[in-house]
């Protein structure tokens, strides 16, 4: 189908609000993005809301619903967007439904790449279904959210791959506003491995100033991880934060930090980082390692810091460094750093390039939409 034929598309996501997540929030802002752009694009989701993990039988229900609904309704559509790739193989129902039509395009983020590198028999049967997926040919694009979830589909024989970069909204504070910052530092996300965070604390948070103090946030995904907080002097655990309110954690503190650590082979690793956004998006400089995807998410020197994996004497510079901050300097970063995420990292960017890719505009598979 020429690009200029295809107006009406159909999004549809297994993860939404007020289940919250990166893959929640990609689809929720791409979404509204959309309508704000006036495309006609419709979106499919779960009949019933949920938090956290779905369970298999929710799952099962969504993947049927979903099924009959493309059956029944694909051919009313020009494009697919399916939302990450555990739900590629809905394309080649769609490309059934419309005798090879519709345009598909999925969307990769990192979990649902990466699971194939585990070693386990449901792995196994996920990396059965990528190859019939690759094999059949249903998948006319896939978008990536950075370079390194671009080179792990092409691992796989995913291809034509485009790179379209995740985005924030910016919080409505002045700049100006939060500067006598308190001596914290703070964590966010999933408590696992690859995260760094007892790295972190067994290699860097020793030889930090004293009056520092580190604040943790995030679900346990592993139990080691969480067992390293225990008995730290001035480490403070502060469960699962609702994402309401981590805007007004991140602008009391003087940096967030990354200190994510190269993954096992078997391991995931970041695949963007939407936390990497959402620091500077309020004035605050996010330290990061520069891991995975997370290069994509940081303009160094303007949004943060990226600082080798591993070497705990460039993070315990980079972390002074920022401590010693005067105001006029803390006020000059957030400046910059706000401008540069509204000029690059908006949902409007990301909303304009996925349109492009579903409507085919590209002209060679290897371009790169990226700022």
């Amino acid at each position: 189908m020429k690009s200029s034929n295809i107006k009406r598309v159909l999004f549809i996501t297994r993860k939404y609000p007020p289940s919250v997540g990166g893959m929640e929030t990609y689809s929720k802002c791409l979404f509204d993005a959309f309508n704000q752009a006036n495309a006609e694009v419709d979106l499919h989701k779960p009949a019933h809301d949920h938090l956290g993990r779905p369970t298999l039988r929710q799952i099962t229900a969504f993947f049927f619903s979903t099924c009959w609904l493309l059956l029944m309704k694909a051919r009313r559509y020009d494009a697919i967007l399916l939302g990450d790739y555990a739900i590629a193989s809905l394309g080649l129902v769609a490309k059934m439904a419309t005798f090879g039509r519709v345009r598909t395009v999925v969307s990769l983020h990192g979990n649902d790449l990466y699971f194939m590198r585990k070693q386990s028999m449901l792995a196994n049967v996920y990396r059965l279904i990528s190859r019939v997926i690759v094999a059949s040919r249903c998948l006319d694009a896939a978008i990536a959210n950075s370079h390194a979830i671009r080179e792990e589909a092409l691992l796989h024989a995913i291809s034509p791959v485009f790179v379209v970069p995740l985005a924030t909204q910016l919080q409505n504070i002045q700049p100006s506003d939060g500067q006598a910052r308190n001596l914290q530092l703070l964590f966010t996300g999933r408590l696992i491995r690859y995260k760094g965070l007892s790295w972190f604390i067994r290699e860097v948070w020793p030889h930090l100033d004293q009056r520092y103090e580190l604040l943790v946030a995030g679900q346990i995904w592993d139990e080691a991880e969480h067992a390293v907080l225990r008995g730290q002097p001035r480490v403070r655990y502060l469960g699962t934060v609702a994402y309401e309110n981590l805007p007004a954690l991140r602008s009391s503190v003087m940096a967030c930090i990354m200190p994510n650590i190269p993954p096992a082979p078997t391991e995931q690793d970041e695949g963007f980082g939407l936390v990497a956004l959402e620091a500077p998006a309020v004035g605050t400089p996010m330290v990061a390692s520069r891991c995975g995807g997370i290069p994509d998410a940081i303009a160094d020197g303007i949004t943060g810091f990226l600082l080798p994996p591993l070497d705990a004497h460039a993070w315990i510079n980079q972390l002074n460094s920022i401590a010693c901050w005067s105001e006029a300097e803390r006020q000059s970063f957030a400046i910059g750093a706000r401008k540069h995420l509204a000029e690059n990292y908006n949902w409007q960017l990301v909303a304009t390039r996925t349109l492009a890719v579903l409507r085919d505009e590209p002209r060679q598979p290897e371009c790169i939409l990226a700022p």
